[in-house]
């Protein structure tokens, strides 16, 4: 079993007879308007309701939230429990190393910092100033842009 609010798990034996009921989570997309000192502000596109969700729920992808980026928030009773990002946005590298000599492209990643704060690991090819596609569930790099 799983805390849904908590995250916390625990190991349960039950009876074949035994009956479990379900979670009931409501799932809704929203647009990600702002960031204030209260939370991260999300806004329903169709009724323009605004909700506040505490930073801490977001952990690493709040640096990766953007104005409008469209995000599905799953709710229990309620009360906000996670937020699913697009699998894939668009960064722009902000600084990264330089090719050392003899490396080869294959085997080789290098470190990068992204404009967003992110440190990430990307092909050597990719230089300050490229846009890259970034994995939001493993924060890894998938391809440049051109």
């Amino acid at each position: 079993l799983k805390s849904l609010t908590k995250g916390t798990k625990l190991n349960q034996r039950f009876r074949s007879s035994e009956n479990i009921e379900r979670a009931q989570l409501e799932e809704k997309e929203f647009n990600f308007l702002y960031t204030d000192d209260s939370g991260c502000i999300f806004m329903d596109p169709e009724s323009f309701e605004q909700i506040s969700i505490k930073k801490i729920l977001l952990g690493e992808k709040l640096k990766l939230l953007s104005e409008n980026l469209k995000v599905t928030i799953s709710f229990l009773e309620e009360d906000p429990i996670s937020i699913d990002l697009p699998t894939n946005i668009e960064c722009e590298i902000e600084s990264t190393e330089g090719v050392v000599k003899g490396q080869t492209a294959a085997s080789s990643y290098k470190p990068a910092k992204l404009k967003n704060g992110l440190d990430i690991m990307v092909p050597p090819f990719v230089e300050e100033g490229n846009k890259i596609i970034l994995d939001t569930r493993t924060l890894e790099y998938v391809k440049k842009i051109n």
